[in-house]
């Protein structure tokens, strides 16, 4: 009598196990300052990209950062790439009003003015600007941060992007553009208010400074 072939081992089915679906394309381009002393005080640009290949780029403009770096995210963050995203643009650069990092806005009085803003904030601005295809403002209201201050800072930004389209994803009711954090999935972008696109800056005179 013939033995039986003994049978071949066969993993068992993993039933109830599924693999976790890839996660989206996501890779940091910049981060400046990416290090140093100045790298935990300041982020002055985080650029993501958010598809392979070209795609439109987006620009938004924050208040401060907080957390986020090039190796973590945060809220903030999160919700604009996820906008970005499912309107179809490739890359991200988040800048902000001032460069000084803290989850507290009202940090940013504790200190001097240039200091809050940073040395290198306004051109970083501009060059993200030049490169973008579409700037959001972000800002949200000033969350205590002084008002003098905030619109002194508001007013020195549209001086930079003076010349280009700002949109913004919807209004708060003192008049700033929506932060990032209560952007929905519904929320388009839509123009920006003359007055916050293009403030009354001549060149050559200082911005103008707002009730304190």
């Amino acid at each position: 009598m013939r033995e039986a072939a003994p049978a071949t081992s066969r993993p068992e089915p993993a039933f109830g196990r599924r693999r976790p679906a890839p996660g989206p394309f996501r890779r940091v381009l910049r981060c400046a300052p990416g290090a140093g002393p100045e790298a935990g005080k300041y982020r002055y640009l985080l650029e993501v990209a958010l598809a392979p290949g070209p795609h439109p780029r987006l620009m938004v403009i924050g208040k401060n950062p907080s957390t986020a770096s090039a190796s973590r995210s945060d809220p903030t963050l999160g919700k604009a790439e996820a906008w970005a995203r499912r309107r179809g643009f490739g890359s991200l650069a988040l800048v902000n009003l001032f460069a000084l990092r803290s989850p507290y806005p009202r940090d940013l009085n504790a200190v001097p003015y240039g200091e809050a803003v940073g040395e290198e904030n306004d051109a970083f601005i501009r060059e993200a600007a030049r490169r973008a295809d579409r700037a959001v403002a972000a800002w949200g209201n000033p969350n205590g941060v002084d008002e003098g201050r905030y619109a002194r800072r508001i007013a020195g930004a549209a001086a930079l992007l003076k010349g280009r389209d700002v949109h913004v994803a919807g209004m708060t009711k003192k008049g700033h553009p929506r932060h990032g954090l209560g952007w929905n999935s519904r929320g388009e972008a839509c123009p920006a208010p003359a007055e916050l696109a293009a403030l009354p800056i001549r060149a050559g005179a200082p911005p103008r400074r707002g009730r304190r």
